[in-house]
C-alpha cells in the first residue's frame, strides 16, 4: 500500500526508459502523469488490496505464492496498457520492400 508509490513503481517507469532508451527524467515524468491523470495509483490498490487481503484470509498457506503470482500476471498486463497508452503506434508500410518484388531464390 505504501511501498508501491515509492518503491515498486518508480523503477518499473526507470527500468522501461532504459529498454527503450529515452531520459529517465522523462521516466519519472511520465509516472507522476500516469499517477495524476491515469489513476494509476487508485488501480493498483484496487487490485493489490483486494487480493492481499483474499491472500492472507482465504488462501491456504500453501497456495498463496501461486495466487500473488498470478495475479502478478494480471496486474503487469495493467501496467502495461496505463504506461503505454500514450505512445504512437507505428504504422506498417504496406508496400514491400524493392529487394521483395523480383526476388531470386535461384541465384
Amino acid at each position: 500500500f505504501i511501498n508501491a508509490p515509492i518503491i515498486w513503481l518508480p523503477p518499473a517507469y526507470i527500468a522501461q526508459a532504459l529498454v527503450y532508451r529515452y531520459p529517465k527524467r522523462k521516466a519519472i515524468r511520465k509516472y507522476v502523469s500516469d499517477v495524476k491523470e491515469n489513476g494509476l495509483l487508485t488501480k493498483y490498490w484496487s487490485v493489490w488490496l483486494p487480493a492481499s487481503l483474499i491472500n492472507f484470509c482465504f488462501v491456504p498457506p500453501h497456495f498463496r505464492i501461486l495466487f500473488v503470482a498470478s495475479i502478478s500476471f494480471f496486474w503487469m498486463i495493467v501496467l502495461s496498457v496505463v504506461a503505454n497508452n500514450d505512445q504512437e503506434v507505428e504504422s506498417c508500410p504496406l508496400e514491400p520492400e524493392p529487394s521483395m518484388l523480383n526476388p531470386r531464390a535461384l541465384d
